[in-house]
């Protein structure tokens, strides 16, 4: 077995994060490299038998972003933090008469 390469990432000093916050970051980082690498190290027997069986399967990261006050939810998807937050305005404002929520 090849020994693990790895990348350093330097962060800046004034950025101060507690180890959860580390550990979602180690994790997003592994899902980039492992959605980076499917094609390269070929598909998993899960998507296999998926293809096998006809489905045309892809994936992605996808941002998610909601909103709550009182009694009302809002939540959304999109590829970019601009955009899911361009839509999750959206939805709020459209919760909103004349500005008066």
């Amino acid at each position: 077995m090849a020994a693990p390469r790895t990348i350093t990432v330097t962060l800046p000093d004034c950025l101060t994060m507690a180890p959860d916050d580390l550990d979602v970051l180690r994790t997003t980082l592994q899902t980039v490299i492992t959605l980076a690498s499917a094609d390269a190290c070929g598909p998993d027997e899960r998507l296999r038998a998926m293809q096998a069986e006809g489905w045309e399967v892809n994936w992605g990261l996808t941002w998610i972003a909601r909103a709550r006050r009182a009694g009302t939810y809002e939540e959304a998807t999109g590829a970019t933090k601009d955009e899911v937050l361009t839509r999750l305005e959206r939805l709020v404002r459209l919760r909103e008469v004349e500005g008066t929520p």
